[in-house]
C-alpha cells in the first residue's frame, strides 16, 4: 500500500503539469493566432497606404495638368480680349479719320477742314444729293 500511497502523489504532480502544459500550449495557439491576425492588419494597412500613395501621386498629376490648362485658357481669354479692344479702338479710330479727314488741309494753310468755306454748286445741297 505505500507504494500506492507513493505513486498517488506522483500522479498528481504529472496530472497539474500536463493540465499547466496544456494550458500554456493553448495561451500559446492563443498568441500565435493573433500574431496572425495583427500580421494580416498590417498587410491590409500596407495595401491600403500604397493605394493612397498612388492616389496621391495621380491626383498630384492631374492637378497640375489642370492647374497648366487653367493657366493658358486664361493667357488665351487675356489675349482675345486685348484684341477685341485693339480692334475696336481702331474701328473707333478709323470712323473718326474718315469724318474729319486731316489729310484734306484747307489751302488757307491755317489747319483743319472746319474753319474754311466749302463752295457749292447751285445743284448740290448739304447732304450732298443732287437735285
Amino acid at each position: 500500500m505505500f507504494t500506492f500511497r507513493a505513486s498517488r502523489p506522483r500522479t498528481d504532480n504529472l496530472d497539474r503539469l500536463e493540465s499547466d502544459v496544456s494550458e500554456v500550449t493553448h495561451l500559446l495557439k492563443e498568441n500565435v493566432e493573433k500574431v496572425v491576425q495583427r500580421g494580416e492588419k498590417i498587410d491590409d494597412l500596407q495595401t491600403r497606404s500604397e493605394e493612397l500613395q498612388a492616389g496621391a501621386s495621380h491626383f498630384n498629376r492631374r492637378a497640375g495638368q489642370v492647374r497648366r490648362r487653367m493657366c493658358w485658357q486664361n493667357c488665351r481669354m487675356t489675349c482675345i480680349i486685348a484684341l477685341v479692344i485693339f480692334i475696336i479702338i481702331a474701328v473707333i479710330v478709323t470712323i473718326i479719320l474718315v469724318e474729319l479727314k486731316p489729310w484734306e488741309s484747307s489751302s488757307s494753310g491755317g489747319g483743319g477742314g472746319h474753319n474754311s468755306t466749302v463752295q457749292l454748286s447751285p445743284h448740290q445741297t448739304l447732304l450732298g444729293t443732287s437735285d
